[in-house]
């Protein structure tokens, strides 16, 4: 199908909605740089549970518009709420983000905990990774647009192999995001993102947020590369309140790896959280 977008402030938003009209709804936050795509299969089995399921592009990426402007919280902020308020106005949301979507979560969960009924954070971003010399070149200023111009596609292409050990998840993840990573302002916008949120350093962020008494789950898969799943006592100082669910054998995407298992805990949590 052909997903609408939507004119923002913020910028033209490419969205979709599933389920029924009526029913709670669910607000699945897409990572870095793989467009909305990266939830097929998850967000289709919530919404055939009977929710009302909303996905969409951030700005920047997928079919959404890549304005010239800093990518920090306030702007993925300012598309949510903006989003929200048109296509899901007044309703309290169940968020469930991946990575660097989680980062966006758990802002607008701090500044308005009246609107989310339940946070699910998947291999959340925020607890500190390894960079490689060709990432940590990106945050300086001219030389990380030269390495993005000159080599930026096969730098997010080979990034891909690292979301899962299974075959068959890299190749259709790559058929789907290469159509995607030559678009106008995506590199930028994936590099401003890269230089302007806290990707490495994120507790202070999800403490506020879950002081605001929102249920909160996290999923995570044990063999994760990207965002390696930290110890425990750094993600309880971080989220002390929070589910924590691991699942063995799966990487940086366990909804595409084991999702009967992945869709039972997200299904049988979004049920505890409407109670």
């Amino acid at each position: 199908m052909v997903e609408p977008c939507i004119e923002l402030e913020s910028g033209r938003t490419r969205y979709r909605l599933d389920g029924p009209h009526e029913a709670p709804a669910v607000v699945f936050v897409p990572g870095a740089t793989l467009p909305m795509f990266v939830w097929d299969g998850l967000a289709d089995t919530i919404a055939d549970a009977g929710h009302r399921v909303l996905r969409y592009d951030l700005i920047g990426r997928g079919g959404s518009a890549a304005p010239r402007i800093a990518y920090d919280a306030n702007a993925f902020d300012a598309q949510l709420t903006e989003l929200l308020d048109r296509v899901l106005p007044g309703r309290p949301v169940h968020l469930v983000s991946l990575a660097f979507g989680a980062l966006i979560a758990a802002r607008f969960a701090e500044a308005r905990p009246e609107r989310v009924a339940s946070l699910t954070y998947m291999a959340p971003d925020g607890f500190g990774v390894e960079m490689s010399a060709a990432v940590r070149l990106l945050r300086y200023p001219l030389i990380g647009e030269a390495l993005l111009a000159i080599a930026g596609k096969a730098m997010l292409l080979n990034r891909l192999p690292d979301y899962s050990d299974r075959a068959e998840v890299v190749k259709a993840l790559r058929e789907k995001f290469e159509p995607h990573v030559s678009a106008p302002g995506f590199r930028r916008a994936v590099l401003s993102s890269l230089r302007h949120m806290p990707i490495h350093d994120a507790g202070d962020l999800y403490r506020r947020s879950g002081e605001r008494g929102v249920p909160t789950l996290v999923l995570w898969g044990r063999n994760d590369r990207v965002t390696p799943l930290p110890d425990r006592e750094r993600l309880r100082a971080a989220m002390p309140s929070a589910d924590l669910q691991a699942f063995e054998d799966t990487g940086h995407l366990p909804h595409a790896e084991d999702p009967a298992e992945v869709a039972a805990a997200l299904t049988e949590f979004l049920r505890v959280a409407e109670v």
